[in-house]
């Protein structure tokens, strides 16, 4: 199941939306997340083109990190890319990571769900401080003695 997760994400990051449809079971189902209005459609997919047309609405391409099984679902987590082709383009989402719950039968993705993140997926990396260290600054040297202007009138 893993080995077609991996080949999926690889061939939609390279852009080959057509490639990222043949790993699509017909029918499937493809479900990414809430719409504008809140609702969660469900997408069916009937052809090798509803399923190039749900892979080329996603911009951005993915790359594989890992996976695990919770319940029925194989749960992938993902570091998002550009990727090249139609409808491509991740912008500031390029970098984040993003889960994806999929059902795979046969070698082939029955269900695709974006599933949302897990505690600390897209937290920013924490950067180790170290005790300030006290900057040496250079002994402070005496100015050379000026002679005063009444001196140097009177001399």
């Amino acid at each position: 199941m893993v080995n077609v997760v991996r080949a999926w994400s690889s061939a939609l990051r390279r852009g080959d939306v057509e490639g990222a449809a043949r790993y699509f079971a017909l029918p499937s189902e493809f479900i990414n997340g809430p719409d504008a209005s809140g609702r969660v459609p469900i997408l069916p997919i009937h052809s090798l083109a509803d399923a190039a047309a749900v892979n080329a609405s996603l911009p951005c391409g993915a790359s594989f990190i890992s996976a695990d099984q919770r319940g029925a679902y194989v749960n992938a987590l993902f570091r998002l890319t550009d990727r090249p082709g139609p409808g491509g383009g991740c912008g500031s989402g390029s970098g984040q990571m993003a889960r994806t719950n999929f059902v795979i039968k046969g070698g082939r993705i029955v269900e695709w769900i974006r599933a949302p993140d897990d505690p600390g997926d897209n937290r920013q990396p924490t950067v180790p401080r170290h005790p300030r260290r006290r900057r040496s600054r250079p002994p402070l040297q005496a100015a050379p003695a000026r002679r005063s202007e009444h001196a140097a009138a009177v001399g």
